[in-house]
């Protein structure tokens, strides 16, 4: 079954929402504020992108999603790598679905739907995961 552009963006848009932040724990409080503060800005970041509007209905509107996706992958990466270890491999796993998206849309509103392949939205749950546990977060859901 092939999943729509605009359902894709939606649900990567719900779902990148990390809900329920506990920030990134008392290790940190101890080891310094770097993995607090990128935390707080991904959970920031992500927030920010999954209420901001995003529109498929033109060629303009996909392109712009993926602009918007794209975005958000350099500042889940940056963060990522601001924080380093496990907050950084998680971030960037994300980042790379999320860039990933960015791709499908761009193809999408170019015309280009033959060499669109299948999201592998079960990755980007994984990554998500793993982005929440190396933050703290309480919950991450995807759609």
């Amino acid at each position: 079954m092939r999943m729509s552009a605009a359902k894709l963006a939606g649900v990567v848009a719900i779902g990148a929402l990390m809900l329920g932040s506990t920030g990134c724990g008392v290790v940190d409080a101890v080891a310094g504020g770097k993995k607090t503060t990128a935390c707080k800005n991904i959970e920031t970041e992500l927030r920010s992108f999954s209420t901001g509007g995003m529109s498929m209905t033109s060629p303009s509107g996909a392109s712009s999603t993926a602009q918007k996706f794209s975005d958000t992958a350099a500042k889940v990466r940056s963060e990522g790598q601001n924080a380093g270890g496990d907050v950084e491999t998680a971030a960037t796993a994300f980042a790379g679905d999320l860039d990933e998206t960015a791709e499908m849309l761009r193809k999408l509103s170019s015309g280009d739907t033959s060499s669109i392949g299948r999201p592998n939205t079960a990755a980007m749950q994984q990554h998500g995961n793993d982005l929440a546990k190396a933050c703290g977060f309480t919950g991450f859901r995807l759609g």
